[in-house]
């Protein structure tokens, strides 16, 4: 499926590709897949291109290029949690060629999204590893190439898997955040534990391989990177 060249301007996520809860997940075993984003405009929403939080069957193969993201709180957003089941699999999933300005959070992958009545049990929060069952989702390859994101907020960007399931792969290359002079201070990321902040770099923790290749991160306040439970980091 194809979506060209419309302007999305709304309260809540601009584009949001779901595949359905647990029970959906385990019945159809459908993921949304073969998924093309070009030249839109994304703005004045909670999250520009937006996977989950109800991804159970899995989300495969989309591509976003050429778009441009305005005044959203997150670019990317990816949501996931215990409990979405073994086929809520994310695999090749890609942003290219993107420009965003006053996205208060250009990238964030959420493994800990507190949604549904269950969402603070310590089961869909705690840090510790939990068994790996039919219960648990993954998240394979993020790929994010030639991006520039100005008069960032919040974070560059905040990368949270679990400690049970780490992210497989994310790859970085050619990407740009610079901040606002008057950054708003808010949470990249809508789980238990995560604090408000503003100007922060690269938070990174339960990644399998972190590839940054040619990554510009200026103006953030403390290091540029945050780095935990990474297994392999190679930097070009």
């Amino acid at each position: 499926m194809e979506i060209a060249g419309i302007r999305f301007s709304l309260g809540d996520d601009c584009i949001a590709v779901k595949s359905g809860k647990i029970y959906m997940g385990k019945k159809y075993k459908t993921p949304s897949e073969n998924l093309y984003i070009r030249q839109c405009l994304m703005e004045n929403g909670h999250g520009a291109v937006t996977v989950g939080s109800e991804m159970a069957g899995g989300v495969k193969n989309l591509i976003v290029e050429e778009c441009l993201f305005r005044h959203t709180d997150r670019g990317l957003r990816i949501k996931t949690r215990r409990g979405r089941g073994k086929d809520a699999v994310l695999d090749n999933i890609s942003f290219k060629k993107i420009h965003m300005n006053h996205v208060m959070t250009p990238f964030v992958v959420n493994s800990f999204y507190f949604c549904d009545p269950d969402g603070k049990t310590e089961y869909v929060q705690s840090r510790e590893a939990m068994p790996v069952d039919d219960r648990t989702p993954f998240i394979k390859r993020l790929d994010f190439e030639d991006i520039e994101a100005k008069n960032c907020h919040v974070a560059a960007a905040h990368f949270d898997g679990l400690p049970e399931q780490k992210i497989e792969e994310i790859i970085m290359k050619n990407v740009t955040v610079t901040y606002a002079e008057n950054p708003k201070c808010d949470v990249p990321a809508m789980s238990e534990g995560v604090e408000a902040c503003s100007k922060k770099g690269i938070f990174a923790n339960n990644v399998k391989k972190l590839v940054l290749e040619n990554v510009s991160i200026t103006g953030q306040e403390g290091g540029a990177m945050t780095l935990l439970g990474v297994d392999e980091k190679i930097v070009r």
